[in-house]
């Protein structure tokens, strides 16, 4: 399938590739078919009926190898989870025009069923995320450690 974007041109997509969200993200309940656009550490999440609608994306556990949360059974009911190695999740990253101020959503993942293409952000019952985490410094420290190890091979 081809699909146009504002981003990227046209791209072609995989059927197989494309996320079904059983509700479509917070604020765009009704965009429910989404692609993710890999680009390494960043990504995006581009609406596949909206050229315009696409989320700078990454995988939270790249940056915090310590986030944790959990998801209620009937969310995984919904998402059709059967069990934790099926699921990938994506958080919406925030990137003003100064660099610096950065933030990642913690609070309200996309989780995603990478089995059965089936997707949902899911507000978590926490104090200990917020929706606007500061990212720019662990982002910097990634690219350090990552540019360590290449050193020292």
């Amino acid at each position: 399938m081809n699909i146009k974007t504002i981003r990227f041109g046209e791209i072609e997509v995989d059927n197989d590739k494309i996320l079904s969200f059983v509700v479509g993200p917070l604020g765009f309940e009704n965009n429910l078919r989404w692609v993710i656009v890999d680009n390494g550490l960043l990504g995006w999440l581009q609406s596949i009926d909206d050229p315009e609608l696409a989320f700078v994306v990454a995988n939270p556990f790249e940056f915090y190898e310590n986030y944790e949360f959990s998801i209620n059974p009937e969310e995984m009911k919904l998402l059709e989870v059967t069990t934790d190695k099926e699921v990938s999740v994506l958080s919406i990253v925030s990137i003003p025009p100064k660099v610096e101020n950065m933030t990642i959503n913690l609070l309200a993942p996309i989780v995603i069923n990478m089995k059965g293409h089936k997707a949902k952000q899911v507000i978590l019952n926490s104090n200990k995320y917020t929706v606007r985490h500061f990212v720019y410094n662990d982002l910097l420290k990634i690219k350090e450690s990552k540019r360590d190890v290449a050193a020292q091979c």
